[in-house]
């Protein structure tokens, strides 16, 4: 089998889970009290997922409890909350993996305090660091401080940074054992450059594992800093209840971590061999 069976199938096993997404969320509210906003788009529920997804592909969900195309307001949230969401996880991975090495190598003797306050900071709630950057730090309402400041709560907050270092450390120390590791070090290499492809599949697999989070902790700081962003219209249209936004965002975030988790199946193809060499294997016995 190839690697790009491999991930065909990978591929049509997440585009279903998105679709049963749809169909269970949208269920829900389908047969909600008070939702005739979605009831005016189709006779009945299986007509409804017909228009949802026949809107999806052609790029018009109709319009919203305020009078805007769905399509142009998720596009427009998206906009905001994607390069926070991805700006956070590049820097909780970088400052992971300096602070991982640093914890190895250099701060032997500093470790545990230096582990202790880094966990420390990092156990902090996302939703009091945002109160903290608008009392104490006096974040603008807007402007590039406002979402400077979002990138690193959300990098930092609800255990992230905590998690990111306790992963990276552990996976690079098995990987110094390494004969590998030991043969470059012995030789004078750098031996960071060996080590970076042996590192970028775990914290991939990291990264999609906390996509799932960082979703639900951009809704909550959105909310704090009033970042016109997805989270915050997520969370307007459920108040409003707006039910074709609600369910048009819900959809793009299942489709987002979906994305992200295929985006892990691509790399592991691309970095281990042995994937495709062990399917290679289980096809001819």
């Amino acid at each position: 089998m190839t690697a790009a069976h491999l991930l065909a199938r990978r591929a049509l096993a997440l585009a279903g889970v998105v679709l049963v997404s749809s169909i269970v969320f949208g269920g829900m509210l389908w047969f909600a009290p008070g939702s005739s906003a979605i009831h005016d788009q189709a006779d009945s529920f299986p007509g409804w997922v017909v228009f949802f997804w026949t809107g999806v592909a052609t790029w018009d969900l109709g319009p919203s409890y305020r009078g805007i195309g769905v399509v142009d307001l998720v596009a427009k949230g998206a906009a905001r909350t994607l390069p926070m969401v991805f700006g956070a996880l590049a820097l909780s991975l970088s400052t992971g993996l300096v602070l991982a090495l640093a914890f190895g190598d250099r701060l032997r003797g500093l470790g545990r305090a230096a582990r202790a306050l880094v966990h420390a900071t990092s156990l902090v709630p996302v939703f009091l660091l945002g109160y903290l950057a608008l009392v104490v730090f006096a974040v603008p309402p807007e402007g590039w401080q406002q979402t400077l400041a979002a990138v690193v709560i959300l990098a930092l907050g609800d255990g992230m940074l905590t998690d990111v270092v306790l992963v990276l450390d552990a996976e690079l120390r098995e990987l110094q054992d390494r004969d590998f590791v030991q043969s470059v070090r012995l030789r004078g290499g750098p031996v960071a450059l060996r080590l970076a492809p042996h590192i970028a599949l775990p914290a991939a697999q990291l990264a999609a594992g906390k996509m799932t989070f960082l979703v639900g902790g951009v809704l909550i700081l959105e909310k704090v800093l009033g970042i016109q962003g997805i989270g915050l219209m997520g969370y307007q249209a459920a108040v409003q209840p707006d039910f074709p936004l609600l369910i048009a965002i819900t959809v793009f975030a299942t489709a987002l971590v979906a994305a992200t988790h295929l985006s892990v199946d691509v790399l592991r193809v691309m970095v281990d061999p042995r994937v495709r060499k062990d399917r290679r294997t289980e096809v001819r016995a």
